[in-house]
């Protein structure tokens, strides 16, 4: 049938694969070379891949023909598509290996003007998630394998590390051997943790269990907050991909943050205004210097930290121009290039303080650094601190509801926002003093402690009714034992109210019982005929006003 015929003529072309004829060369023993080495002997053998023919020209497919050919189909539907203008637009993005994505994406960050360090630690994290889920191709990504990588990334598991039997102590040498880090890992981390050693300089050894104990952390898990960081990289990666027009979704959009107050690693706590006072007072005193700043430098930076809330960076990079201290408003400014909000901050000073630091900057050049160096390059604020702490001994860390909570250069920002706070500050004022975008973030750097908190409920009214409120109230309800009387009539007696009929009368303000109770009807037991009263086995909870149409009660 001459449909059938086109049919499978258009099907004869859609499979129309075929093997490459190469030429390759070989050793005399066989094996294969370059085409110029020496005795290298040549012969011509078909491709182990199949070929097709699209658009014009040849494209690879695989090693199994049936497969080639479903692959041919596939790319031809394309090229008609792409024709008429209903091509995949992220095909070609698609063929580009997430490896190429991720230096463009860096390019992208760094044009934002980003620092270095956040750029080579946010790509860092995207190629490690990518790396250990084996993802190489954008269609590779999978949401769950992710998910699972990031799981076993908090798993504790054994690090793997075999502490030599029968030494007590290492040298730092011996012992960055064995833990397979560098020296200086090593110092930091017995810092970092206030671990066991002996000795000063060529001298110091580390005991057995200081060895163990970093080892033991080298296989610990990572906390919450580090996996987030994990996650907010990586989605930011695959997000931009869909903004930049190379792919059409983000993939790993599923993934979640999880709670970072079940496990904080490294929770901050603040000064409290005598130990501030403290650190301030032997700061300036000390004869030691640290990394090139002194004493002096060191109390002003504290100083300046703790009532401005700037950052490492932010400080690092002030100078003597920036600090407007004459006038009635001392302020001191934050070029946007070194604010992590990427905004001009012009912040406040207290009096006092810019009295402190118009003494320390009237000598130095306008253009100068206060305090440049490279403390905060490197990033030792922590330990400069650690060091002005230790020396009048207020502790570096102390143990808090959920973990050690630590006293490093950050936590100077957490102490200027509790002030704050303690201070009457509101919560919104707060938020545009520290720069924070929103006041969920401020929250968290304001610490209230117990303390606070019962201050806070002694401010509260007394709600304990006084003896006065209490006998008001019981009159009004009628269970005042001293008022039983005119509870039970229903009105208030005044001078000139006279009860007829009853024996009883009202003068001056004052009640005059002239017959028994029982006779007048008050009683419990059974009445007079004839004086109207009712028969009652109990006191009445509620008593209700005599019925004035009975005639007994006249004014």
């Amino acid at each position: 049938r001459p449909e059938w015929a086109i049919t499978a003529k258009v099907v004869n072309s859609l499979t129309a694969t075929d093997k490459k004829t190469v030429t390759r060369s070989f050793t005399p023993d066989g094996r294969r070379c370059p085409a110029n080495t020496p005795g290298a002997v040549s012969r011509a053998e078909r491709s182990s891949k199949w070929y097709g023919a699209v658009g014009g020209r040849h494209v690879p497919l695989c090693r199994d023909k049936r497969a080639a050919e479903q692959m041919l189909r596939k790319l031809e539907t394309d090229d008609a598509l792409a024709g008429v203008g209903l091509a995949d637009p992220f095909a070609n993005h698609k063929a580009e290996p997430l490896a190429a994505h991720l230096a463009d994406f860096a390019a992208h960050l760094r044009a934002k003007a980003n620092t270095p360090e956040h750029v080579e630690q946010t790509t860092a994290r995207v190629r490690a998630l990518l790396d250990g889920c084996g993802f190489r191709m954008p269609g590779d990504v999978d949401a769950g394998r992710a998910a699972e990588w990031l799981h076993q990334l908090r798993q504790t598991r054994p690090s793997g590390i075999i502490i030599p039997p029968g030494v007590e102590a290492f040298t730092p040498a011996q012992a960055a051997t064995v833990l397979g880090v560098s020296g200086a890992a090593v110092r930091a981390g017995v810092k970092r943790h206030g671990l066991a050693a002996v000795g000063n300089g060529k001298a110091r050894k580390y005991p057995r269990a200081t060895v163990a104990a970093l080892a033991d952390r080298a296989g610990r898990g990572c906390g919450p907050e580090t996996l987030n960081h994990y996650v907010r990289a990586v989605r930011g990666f695959f997000r931009w991909l869909v903004r930049a027009k190379r792919a059409g979704s983000n993939p790993l959009e599923t993934l979640t943050l999880v709670n970072a107050r079940v496990d904080v690693r490294r929770g901050r706590r603040e000064l409290p205004v005598d130990d501030l006072r403290r650190l301030f007072a032997a700061t300036r005193a000390s004869s030691r210097a640290y990394r090139g700043l002194s004493g002096e430098d060191r109390f002003t930076l504290y100083l300046t930290a703790v009532t401005t809330g700037f950052r490492a960076r932010a400080l690092a990079n002030l100078t003597a121009g920036d600090f407007h201290l004459a006038g009635d408003q001392p302020t001191v400014t934050l070029a946007a290039r070194f604010n992590k909000s990427g905004k001009t901050k012009v912040q406040p000073l207290p009096a006092d303080v810019a009295a402190e630091l118009a003494i320390y900057l009237r000598k130095r050049p306008a253009a100068a650094l206060v305090w440049g160096g490279t403390w905060a390059r490197d990033h030792r604020g922590a330990e400069m601190l650690r060091n002005d702490l230790e020396a009048v001994g207020i502790p570096y860390s102390v143990e808090g509801p959920d973990g050690p909570e630590y006293a490093d250069f950050h936590a100077l920002r957490h102490s200027f926002l509790t002030l704050g706070g303690r201070s009457g500050i509101d919560l919104r004022t707060l938020q545009e003093l520290a720069g924070h975008s929103k006041p969920e973030l401020t929250a968290r750097y304001s610490h209230r402690r117990l303390y606070d908190l019962s201050g806070a409920v002694e401010k509260l009214p007394t709600l304990i009714p006084t003896a006065e409120v209490q006998r008001e109230a019981l009159k009004a309800t009628g269970t005042d034992p001293g008022c039983t009387l005119v509870a039970r009539t229903g009105f208030n007696a005044g001078p000139s109210l006279s009860v007829v009929g009853s024996g009883m009368g009202v003068q001056g303000g004052s009640v005059e019982m002239k017959e028994p109770l029982g006779i007048q009807g008050f009683g419990h037991g059974p009445s007079p005929a004839g004086n109207g009263s009712q028969k009652r086995g109990r006191r009445d909870s509620n008593p209700q006003p005599p019925d004035r149409q009975s005639g007994t009660l006249t004014n």
